[in-house]
């Protein structure tokens, strides 16, 4: 009898212990902010469409001293078409031969956008995601689901879908999409997509 209380109080204290952690894992959770942006958005952007899934750009290593770092926030300006929300994945992907590659860990992020076109502040800090050393790929992958298909005027082809992420020019095209597989932009008109990341050392 004694041995069969200790190995129910052991029992109880390791799933005791596992639920802590899995509570833990639950709470890092990256935190956002809405702005509303009464003025008409700058540049030109990109949104979804049934071929083309998803957008990135690709950001070199900017710690000069190659210390470890996290990223912190990320900034960038949406909007939806027909006066509803949609939802859309944050990514940021390995360098991979000049490509996007694997999606980082814990950095593909979903994100319900509102109706108004807003500033979007992502706080990813919680989340712990180390910066790589030689660059990486940041963007959005669209959900092709019918709650996002942008509705219009449109009838044939395949639709678009929200949202619109705004975007700026730029001397050098830096613009990726994955259309089967991931393809350098040189034609679109927005050459980058408007995204701003800032870091936080690792410890």
């Amino acid at each position: 009898m004694k041995y069969q209380f200790l190995l129910l109080l052991f029992l109880s204290l390791s799933f005791s212990a596992q639920k802590a952690e899995f509570s833990n894992v639950e709470t890092r959770k990256a935190t956002f902010e809405f702005h509303k942006i009464k003025g008409p958005s700058l540049g030109t952007g990109v949104v979804g469409m049934q071929t083309i899934k998803a957008f990135a750009i690709f950001i070199e290593q900017e710690s000069t001293d190659h210390s470890p770092e996290i990223f912190n926030k990320v900034q960038f300006e949406a909007m939806n078409f027909d006066g509803k929300k949609s939802t859309v994945f944050l990514c940021i992907y390995e360098n991979e031969n000049g490509l996007p590659g694997k999606i980082l860990d814990h950095a593909k992020i979903i994100l319900e956008i509102p109706i108004k076109n807003n500033k979007i502040i992502a706080d990813l800090s919680s989340l712990k995601i180390k910066v790589p050393t030689n660059g990486y790929f940041i963007g959005f992958e669209w959900i092709h689901s019918k709650e996002n298909i942008i509705n219009g005027t449109q009838t044939d082809g395949p639709k678009p879908y929200n949202p619109a992420i705004s975007g700026i020019q730029i001397e050098k095209p830096n613009l990726f999409f994955f259309d089967r597989n991931w393809q350098k932009d040189n034609e679109q008109l927005s050459s980058s997509l408007k995204i701003d990341v800032d870091y936080l050392p690792e410890n």
